[in-house]
């Protein structure tokens, strides 16, 4: 099977589950080869679907997707921060799992119709970019034939264990029919045949995990409140040790406040006092998030300044800095700006900007 496609990883333990040091280093680091391989399938396919004959109907799922690699990737850095804790003897090892397993909401005008855990999040992203493929034909014949039936006769499997009901039955069997009937052929209808099939069985996927999301909200009761807070308060935890890391590495650094769950009290019992009180959690969840994207813009603005300043420094490697402007120096003070702890960014930019600006004017594009 290829492995030219980002592929969600296995998740180190299951829901209640503590996973093991070595189980949770691998995921993070699997996660994070994921997220960099799916943003650039992404990319692409937003460039194809760009001048695409059907980007109107196609959009939609590239939006999607991109929104929901973002909730994904903004999970990633909690669950980085949180793992770095648990290994400095600050954090607690339950939170790990709770982050892992609690909801991602999707901020798409929507929040109830994509509340889907890490690992349904991944196998969600995971379809929509395969449907995205077949519809697209970004496949093209890169990839054999026999490769992308073997895929194909494996998610029936997968899928085979989750279907709700007889429709979705029916619809895997006939989807099995249809790849049996093509036995080893290789010709032109098979393969549209083929991109008909990816395109359906990932179709399949994200209905069945969308279903699965709305019915556990239809079904709000006492133990999924007392659950929500319990990831709250993981995820409340996660930020403050994210906002830490931000103090530490940089300067200018954001100073918002970060609720505390706790301070809700416990889950009450009584069903008019529960409603209210979910709302609260609701109303906690959206300034955690607010906060959470604030404290990783500013480490994202580092790490974009550190990139920008090796590319200035490769540039000038290649063709030397001129004698009139010192920009060898101007990048030795941005890099000790970066360097520094905390890294003064808004000298840094100022510098690497400075530098930019310059070498754009003794270098202009043709």
């Amino acid at each position: 099977m290829s492995t030219r496609y980002a592929v969600a990883p296995t998740p180190p333990a299951g829901p209640g589950e503590q996973p093991e040091d070595r189980a949770v280093d691998h995921y993070l680091s699997e996660l994070a080869r994921w997220r960099m391989r799916r943003e650039h399938e992404l990319s692409a396919l937003d460039e194809i679907t760009r001048t695409h004959p059907d980007r109107d109907a196609l959009n939609e799922d590239v939006t999607a997707s991109m929104t929901l690699h973002h909730a994904i990737a903004q999970r990633h850095d909690l669950l980085l921060a949180t793992w770095e804790d648990v290994r400095d003897g600050d954090g607690e090892r339950e939170w790990v799992s709770t982050l892992l397993w609690g909801v991602l909401e999707m901020p798409d005008g929507d929040p109830q119709a994509l509340a889907l855990a890490l690992p349904d999040a991944l196998r969600m992203s995971d379809a929509l970019a395969a449907s995205l493929r077949a519809r697209t034909g970004a496949d093209g014949d890169e990839l054999p034939v026999r490769q992308r039936v073997a895929a194909l006769r494996a998610d029936l499997e997968r899928l085979a264990d989750a279907v709700a009901g007889d429709d979705s039955t029916e619809r895997l069997e006939e989807a099995r029919r249809r790849l049996d009937a093509l036995g080893r052929r290789a010709d032109e209808e098979a393969l549209v045949e083929i991109g008909e099939l990816e395109s359906e069985l990932a179709g399949l996927e994200r209905a069945l995990l969308v279903a699965a999301a709305e019915e556990a909200h239809g079904t709000a009761d006492l133990d999924q409140a007392r659950a929500e807070r319990e990831h709250l308060v993981a995820k409340g935890e996660a930020v403050r040790a994210l906002a830490a890391r931000v103090l530490e590495s940089v300067t200018p650094a954001p100073t918002l406040g970060i609720p505390d769950v706790s301070a809700l009290g416990e889950v009450p019992t009584e069903e008019s006092e529960l409603t209210a009180y979910v709302g609260n959690l609701e109303r906690v969840g959206r300034a955690l998030d607010q906060a959470h994207a604030t404290y990783a813009a500013a480490l994202a603005e580092y790490a974009d300044l550190a990139d920008r300043a090796e590319r200035l420094a490769s540039t000038l490697a290649r063709c030397g800095a001129p004698t009139s402007v010192d920009l060898s120096g101007m990048l030795t003070a941005a890099k000790e700006s970066l360097h520094n702890k905390p890294a003064d960014v808004r000298r840094a930019a100022a510098l690497v900007a400075a530098q930019e600006a310059y070498l754009a004017q003794l270098r202009p594009e043709s």
